[in-house]
């Protein structure tokens, strides 16, 4: 079972996915703001003394000011200041005419954050004692609550709100606790307004839509069937067992690693915020259904490490308390721990279809679910209406987001009378700082400047274009069809034709300018910059073996190997020829 510090880097909601190096600390006013603090009331209904002061960051408009864009971000418990300018900078059309402004919510960044570390059972409870009376108002209402005293601090009439994932869920209390000083809400990734999802069902709903989505267009989908019948069946695999395969490590050292249920859910959970382990995950796991653990391992090596993590800068404080008073669990957030146990089983029992085809133990074991079992009963905050107020609103959904799934952006949709819904084919979880053909980025300045808001399928060969989708690679050289040549020889060609598709996947978002060094699925490595690219001894097909270098479309490979007609072949732009295993051959074409 992966650590409690890995469950909260699935579970963290997050915000705009953005590159560490570009991320301020939160003690920083970001560049050309103006940095200020709110004093506001712990608890709003005056029941309890106390204030907190709160962060925030204002970029004035360049022209003449006709809003104020408010950054919500996600976890709950990422501080927003630091990523204002980014954001800004996204949404760059808008900064003549719109103030932007990003506050730190209570009890993250700047704004009073608790720093706990997750380790543990006793370390829930051991936060809850750190926060102490606070955590019962580190709430979305009194969040809500927060914006209204901000917006005075402000001077201004109206508060238009960009939301991002949890941010959408503080979003959409404020518009409905004051409609009258909401111009717009915009929703990236929205949550529930009704509770963050404890369980996981939505992310286990929309897996088989979104690993079916992800693998088409492309090779992908010329090459698995169906991918959500194969999740059924890599799981169905798996069992309670594990599958060994080879772990080749960057440096071409072969070691032997085993995939579990837990490990295939925990990196579908991770993959709406990894665009390349999204786009490799539904061949791998038609591999797992056939038996073949090698490329979800390989998979893992090579997107080890990019720098996503939807925690990153998340107040795990914040985190548990809004979500264990709020999130829908099967217990009442009040309820004495002793208690839960027993309602979680119940649950099970009456829903364990909902988390097909997994194994509920392994959905709840890292959900909300099992680290809100341990936070101490504390009262459930006032609720908001479901139906939202007739003020103008768009929703951003990313077609390939598992944490919040276009399916729970469609029923967020049906709250609001006047709502838009844009959903963005190629983008996971925080649609605006993922999505690589621009839509979701034009859709919301047209949104905001009075302009049409578009479909984005109106530009889907730009949304095709930053699809990548892995093929599925076949484990023995008897599952290939000849090419090139007959026999052996036709196998083998065909062999080295799926290592070479393979390796352009694993280096399609490498830069061209930075040198790589890349492991190989069975065996070997890859190194390269810019177009060169050099084999050693790297395997894809059991038992066929490939070294040489390519320069761009020029070069000869060497093959070996147990299964493979031994031999060379050259490559140029128009054809490749060769020998293998004596024959010799010529192909023609790209």
């Amino acid at each position: 079972m992966p650590s409690r510090v890995a469950k909260i880097a699935v579970l963290a909601l997050g915000a705009l996915a953005l590159a560490p190096a570009t991320v301020a600390s939160a003690q920083e006013c970001p560049e050309d703001a103006q940095c200020a603090k709110v004093t506001v009331p712990l608890d709003h209904k005056g029941g309890t003394p106390g204030t907190l002061d709160l962060a925030y960051a204002k970029l004035p408009a360049t022209g003449t000011r006709a809003g104020t864009l408010v950054l919500l971000s996600g976890g709950p418990g990422q501080a927003a200041l630091p990523i204002l300018n980014d954001f800004a900078e996204l949404l760059e059309p808008l900064r003549s005419t719109y103030d932007i402004v990003a506050v730190d919510q209570r009890g993250t960044g700047g704004s009073g954050a608790v720093d706990c570390e997750i380790d543990k059972s006793e370390d829930v409870a051991a936060c809850a004692t750190q926060l102490g009376n606070r955590r019962a108002f580190w709430s979305t209402a009194e969040t809500a609550h927060d914006l209204e005293n901000l917006r005075t601090a402000l001077g201004v009439d109206k508060l238009t709100l960009f939301g991002v994932s949890y941010g959408t869920q503080v979003a959409q209390e404020y518009v409905r606790r004051y409609p009258a000083q909401t111009a717009a809400i915009i929703l990236d990734s929205p949550t529930p307004v009704d509770g963050l999802d404890g369980v996981d069902e939505l992310r286990t709903f929309g897996a088989p839509r979104v690993l079916k989505e992800v693998c088409y267009p492309g090779i992908c989908a010329e090459t698995v069937t169906d991918a959500s019948e194969a999740l059924a069946a890599a799981v169905e695999r798996l069992g309670d067992d594990t599958l060994r395969g080879p772990r080749v490590t960057r440096s071409g050292r072969v070691r032997t690693a085993r995939v579990s249920q837990v490990a295939l859910y925990n990196l579908i959970a991770l993959s709406d915020t990894n665009p390349l382990l999204r786009a490799g995950l539904p061949a791998a796991i038609a591999s797992l259904a056939d038996g073949d653990a090698a490329p979800l391992i390989h998979l893992v090596e090579v997107t080890a490490g990019d720098g996503s993590s939807s925690s990153s800068g998340t107040a795990i404080s914040r985190l548990l308390a809004t979500s264990c008073m709020e999130a829908r669990l099967p217990w009442a957030p009040d309820s004495a721990v002793a208690t839960r146990t027993d309602a979680l089983k119940a649950f099970v029992a009456a829903r364990s279809e909902a988390f097909a085809p997994f194994d509920p133990e392994v959905v709840l074991g890292n959900s909300l679910a099992e680290l809100c079992a341990q936070w101490p009963p504390t009262p459930k905050p006032e609720g908001v209406p479901y139906a939202g107020p007739n003020v103008p609103v768009l929703i951003l959904a990313g077609r390939q987001d598992l944490r919040t799934p276009l399916e729970s952006a469609r029923r967020t949709q049906a709250q609001y009378p006047n709502a838009r819904l844009v959903a963005v084919r190629s983008a996971g979880h925080s649609v605006l700082s993922t999505d690589l053909t621009g839509c979701a980025a034009t859709n919301t300045v047209a949104f905001l400047t009075g302009e049409e808001v578009r479909n984005c399928s109106d530009i889907s060969a730009r949304d095709r274009a930053a699809l990548p989708s892995a093929p599925f690679i076949p484990a023995s050289i008897s599952d290939l069809r000849p090419t090139g040549t007959s026999g052996s020889a036709g196998q083998t060609f065909s062999a080295v034709r799926v290592t070479l598709t393979g390796i352009a996947f694993d280096t399609a978002g490498v830069p061209s300018s930075r040198s790589f060094r890349l492991p190989g699925l069975r065996a070997g490595y890859i190194t390269g910059k810019g177009s060169s690219l050099t084999l050693h001894g790297v395997e894809w097909v059991h038992g066929v073996r490939v070294s040489g270098t390519l320069r761009g479309s020029n070069g000869t490979l060497t093959v070996s190997g147990s299964q493979a007609a031994a031999g060379t072949i050259r490559f140029t732009r128009t054809s490749a020829t060769g020998t293998l295993g004596g024959r010799t051959f010529t192909v023609r074409g790209s």
